[in-house]
């Protein structure tokens, strides 16, 4: 029996789980993330799961960021302070058989006409994200360039048709499928990888100005946001778990984050992942309301 049958009998613990997982990618701690979800899928030892670690790291590539900095630094009138980024499925094929479905990739650019990026740091851009609808949602700049994700195919189209993408908890259930613990956790490595493609694109090549990256994915679970610094300048948060928070307002994981803004880059490294299990359990996890349907499409600007 996997452990995450038994946290995912109930939809608390489902949210609980996830949202662990939601404030290490909140915090940029993607290799502790996929040090959790490595040892959960190595556990699951299925074909899926299996397909899933086969999936390295470098096999997921990122293409145009060289073109994002080139029109960047070319782009006339207000400087671009501000980035969104995302994957999606398109919605008319996405369930269409025998063929790979690769995810395409949706950007938005802005400057600080439509939001104060520039001045804004790590956890006010998160909590922006939060909002019912963020100051940058639709203020885009009239910029073309085209990006696209390489490597994701396979598992993206595993996921599309997988046999169990909902667990409806009724009746007797004391348990949780073992095929949609599996489909949980493939999703959350489709978006692990998907992050660390543009963690990898920002740090190996820029955006002038120090362009902060607020990256996530449409319509397509989870909804698991980060923000990318492209500049040294920029301070990442402290992840720091806290009680008594109002769990319902937020949506990743904001429930078990203190954020604020690290003096000192070298001590603002996230704690480990056994920690951070060990300090949730003793703080106690309140129940946390699903976002709803679109959620990221309105962060992102797209409708």
């Amino acid at each position: 029996m996997h452990d995450l049958q038994h946290r995912f009998a109930s939809e608390a613990g489902e949210i609980a789980w996830n949202a662990e997982l939601q404030a290490l990618f909140a915090a940029c701690a993607l290799d502790e993330a996929e040090a959790q979800l490595a040892e959960a899928l190595t556990a699951l030892d299925s074909e899926l799961a299996w397909s899933c670690l086969e999936v390295p790291r470098d096999a997921v590539t990122l293409s145009g960021w060289d073109e994002l900095a080139e029109a960047i630094a070319l782009h006339e009138g207000e400087p671009v302070t501000g980035v969104t980024i995302a994957i999606a499925n398109e919605a008319d094929r996405a369930f269409e058989k025998g063929v790979a479905h690769r995810p395409h990739v949706l950007l938005g650019i802005y400057t600080d006409e439509a939001y104060a990026f520039s001045s804004a740091v790590h956890w006010q851009l998160l909590d922006e994200c939060q909002a019912a609808e963020p100051a940058w949602a639709g203020r885009e700049e009239d910029i073309e360039v085209h990006m696209a994700i390489e490597g994701l195919d396979g598992l993206n189209t595993r996921l599309l048709h997988h046999k169990q993408r909902h667990f409806f908890r009724d009746g007797e259930q004391t348990t949780a499928p073992l095929r949609y613990v599996e489909f949980v956790l493939g999703c959350w490595w489709r978006a692990l990888r998907w992050h660390q493609a543009v963690a990898a694109a920002s740090a190996s090549t820029g955006l002038p100005g120090g362009v902060p990256v607020i990256a996530g994915m449409v319509d397509m679970r989870p909804e698991a946001v980060a923000i990318h610094a492209t500049g040294a300048a920029r301070a990442r948060p402290i992840l720091e778990l806290v009680g008594g928070r109002d769990v319902e307002a937020a949506s990743f994981g904001d429930s078990f984050i203190q954020r604020r803004p690290a003096e000192d880059e070298a001590v603002a490294s996230p704690p480990t992942v056994t920690a951070l299990r060990r300090r949730m359990q003793a703080e106690g996890l309140a129940e946390q309301r699903t976002p709803a349907s679109g959620f990221l499409a309105r962060i992102f600007g797209w409708r």
